[in-house]
């Protein structure tokens, strides 16, 4: 994941021009799957020109691109529009499964995406993790709740593409998105508040100058 899919872009791009091109062409007499699957085509748009950016895939654009042309693919043999509309769960699923997988390694897929997103708070988020135990679990319980919340996210959207009306699923579908967003950053926020390390190292006005010091040796091998 980069910072750049925060704000009026992953707005736009990937929630409110999916939904527009769907109920154009539908208005236009589109069959169901045609509609879905240009409605697909903003995301990839944004997906192939981050990595020519960037000349990198982000986490989470590669699980997009996947998942979409993964559900595409099955869309087209089996001619079922609703499998299209299920795609946003064949991306919650695997990024739940890496989320909770990261838990095994020395530092959790949360911190490690943080950290790279926030390379001017790199430093100082490295020396808390080596000298807080707070902090690493802090990190750990928020990839556990990251985690969960996607699975349930899976959840909801297999749900409402199965049993809502399917010209009704594609204005869900943001409401989902927008929905995790908001219920993911209140606890995240509050289990970095009460560790310390909103205070320490995100806060405006900057981190410890004690934390910007580089670390000798390896970063992260006591979490």
């Amino acid at each position: 994941m980069s910072s750049r899919r925060h704000g009026p872009l992953l707005l736009v791009v990937d929630l409110a021009a999916p939904a527009a091109l769907f109920y154009g062409l539908r208005a236009a007499g589109t069959s169901d799957v045609v509609a879905l699957l240009a409605g697909a085509v903003p995301a990839l748009i944004n997906a192939g020109v981050s990595i020519a950016r960037d000349r990198r895939a982000d986490l989470l654009g590669t699980a997009v691109v996947l998942g979409l042309l993964g559900s595409a693919a099955v869309a087209l043999l089996g001619g079922d529009a609703r499998v299209l509309l299920v795609r946003g769960a064949w991306v919650s699923l695997p990024f739940a499964g890496v989320v909770l997988w990261s838990l095994r390694h020395p530092q959790p897929l949360c911190y490690v995406v943080t950290r790279a997103a926030l390379p001017r708070r790199a430093a100082a988020m490295d020396r808390l993790w080596e000298i807080s135990p707070a902090c690493r679990l802090a990190w750990r319980r928020i990839t556990v709740l990251w985690g969960i919340v996607s699975i349930i996210d899976a959840v909801i959207r297999i749900v409402t593409a199965y049993t809502l009306p399917l010209d009704v699923v594609p204005a869900v579908d943001p409401v989902i998105t927008v929905a995790t967003v908001i219920v993911l950053q209140v606890p995240t926020h509050l289990l970095l508040l009460r560790s310390g390390t909103w205070r320490q190292v995100f806060a405006p006005r900057g981190p410890d100058p004690v934390l910007s010091r580089p670390l000798n040796g390896d970063v992260g091998a006591s979490g």
